[in-house]
């Protein structure tokens, strides 16, 4: 899958698009659990709002929710991911082909950070991988300067991935709300808990 510039809810980390006759917006109301991974995907989180439930496989395995994200007079779109973990790829393999796939997807893409970031919930420490991005995107039908955010990680036990995209206007803030509704949000353990030892991220 491919973590696409802009507003895009596409998916994040497959080299090749799957068909579009395996992927489907989900008929959802109220709040929604991933069944193979038992994570809940809340209909309202704060001033987030659920816009999309998104599966990428006939099986719902790979699925992602977009939400819809305000602070005061700023709006911004988040895209979280949960989707099996590819058994020949580790964690900064695969980050650095979400980094290519943005890189890629725009020409004006600069990449302005990059650092780790807390698991999921935020309990443990610089264990995931961050980077902020500058391009030219569409916001609410507008071309306009945008600041993209990239997140993944990989928990314990190899099974599944945890990714998140944000996208707003570049004069807006809300970097903090980014994280906010990631650390927000309930994870089950086994989404939550880092690999450990000094070769679980290189």
């Amino acid at each position: 899958m491919k973590l696409l510039s802009g507003l895009i809810l596409g998916p994040v980390l497959m080299l090749a698009a799957l068909p579009a006759s395996a992927q489907e917006d989900l008929r959802v109301e109220g709040d929604w659990t991933h069944a193979a991974s038992d994570m809940t995907f809340p209909e309202r989180l704060g001033n987030a709002l659920r816009t999309r439930i998104h599966a990428y496989d006939a099986e719902q395995l790979d699925v992602s929710a977009g939400y819809s994200l305000r602070r005061g007079g700023d709006l911004g779109f988040v895209t979280l991911y949960v989707y099996p973990a590819a058994p020949d790829r580790d964690c900064a393999e695969s980050f650095a082909e979400i980094e290519r796939n943005v890189a890629q997807s725009n020409a004006d893409v600069q990449l302005v950070a990059q650092d780790r970031w807390p698991s999921p919930s935020g309990r443990a420490p610089d264990v995931a991988y961050h980077a902020r991005f500058t391009m030219t995107g569409t916001l609410e039908g507008k071309q306009q300067p945008l600041t993209s955010e990239s997140y993944l990680f990989c928990p314990a036990g190899g099974t599944w991935l945890v990714a998140a995209r944000g996208s707003w206007s570049r004069s807006a803030t809300l970097e903090s709300a980014f994280a906010e509704l990631l650390h927000g949000l309930q994870w089950p353990a086994h989404l939550d808990t880092p690999r450990a030892g000094p070769s679980a991220d290189k």
